[in-house]
């Protein structure tokens, strides 16, 4: 006898409604992914469009790179002596030094003025192929970029970004080089590219102005030797606590004259003591003096009128003979 399973009419009617709702549920997950597969079809062309602009604008910015970089350059080029007219006069200066009798001791301001020019003109002999290498890598790169952009063929994004790269660093060593000797030629003075002393004082402070002037010493070094200056502690004074009460340096190095005699004068340091108990702001100075290191031949030049010579004579002081008290050994000489 088989039995039949009788079931409510409202466990049918609850059942009925969970499967339309499952129904309806994928449908709309199938509409939703079809839906985003379009949008990604249709997203595509923007991504490439976009990248196309980024492109674009590398090569603008590149382009505007170097012909900031090439228009200094050619500035340079037009204040400086062709370099074929460089290497013959080299040529000529090393044939000199090249005769056994040019070392001879009776020649020797020649051996200085010579041996001088050839260190100047070997150094701008490798800056300007320098330049010339820099100048010739970024414009053929440059120019490959611009054929990789031009031609309808996929790039290798690799080989672009190796070219941008090499482009982009030639051009911005070009600019900084151009730069640099772009202010170099305004030292142009009589003795710019002579050595110099550098001497540093301290002056109203105290134990502040001593350690002010340490740190100018060391911000000076620093710089002189960022510059491929060398430089030499010629006499210092310590402090009674820290730093120094004087420092005289020796810079050598091209136009090292030049590049420090703008320093000349009293600098101020303000700030809030660490040497002070209640920790106050105190203002302290230090003087820097620049003079340029001349050669015999200088020397012989420079010309002092007497008229602005003051000269003094005294006598000694203290026990002596009858001779000391009454004849003035001491001169004293002043320019005033």
């Amino acid at each position: 006898m088989s039995r039949r399973l009788l079931v409510p009419a409202v466990v049918i009617a609850v059942l009925a409604a969970h499967l339309d709702q499952a129904s309806s549920l994928l449908s709309a997950g199938c509409n939703t992914s079809t839906s985003h597969h379009h949008h990604r079809r249709t997203a595509a062309s923007p991504l490439i469009r976009l990248h196309a602009t980024s492109k674009e604008t590398d090569l603008t910015s590149l382009r505007k790179l170097l012909t900031q970089a090439t228009s200094i350059h050619d500035k340079n080029l037009a204040s400086t002596p062709p370099l074929a007219q460089i290497s013959s006069r080299l040529h000529d200066l090393e044939t000199e030094s090249s005769d056994p009798t040019f070392w001879d001791s009776s020649n020797s301001a020649r051996n200085d003025v010579v041996t001088k020019d050839i260190a100047r003109y070997s150094r701008l002999k490798l800056e300007m192929e320098l330049w010339d290498q820099l100048r010739n890598d970024a414009t053929e790169a440059l120019d490959l970029l611009e054929e990789f952009h031009n031609s309808n063929e996929e790039d290798d994004e690799e080989m672009v970004a190796l070219t941008q790269e090499e482009c982009q660093s030639s051009a911005e060593q070009l600019l900084q080089l151009s730069q640099k000797y772009e202010l170099s030629t305004l030292l142009s003075g009589p003795y710019d590219d002579s050595p110099c002393r550098l001497l540093l004082t301290a002056g109203a402070g105290g134990t502040e102005a001593c350690d002010w002037v340490n740190m100018l010493y060391r911000m000076y070094s620093r710089h002189a030797s960022y510059m491929d200056y060398t430089v030499k502690v010629v006499d210092e004074s310590a402090g009674d606590v820290v730093g120094y009460k004087s420092v005289e340096l020796l810079i050598d190095g091209p136009q090292a004259y030049g590049w420090f005699k703008g320093e000349k004068g009293a600098h101020r340091l303000v700030r809030l003591s660490p040497f002070n108990a209640n920790n106050k702001r105190q203002t302290t100075f230090a003087g820097v003096d620049v003079v340029p290191v001349l050669d015999e031949e200088d020397i012989k030049m420079v010309d002092i009128p007497e008229k602005e010579l003051e000269i003094t004579t005294m006598r000694s002081g203290g026990k002596g003979g009858q001779n000391v008290n009454k004849v003035e050994t001491g001169v004293r000489i002043k320019h005033i």
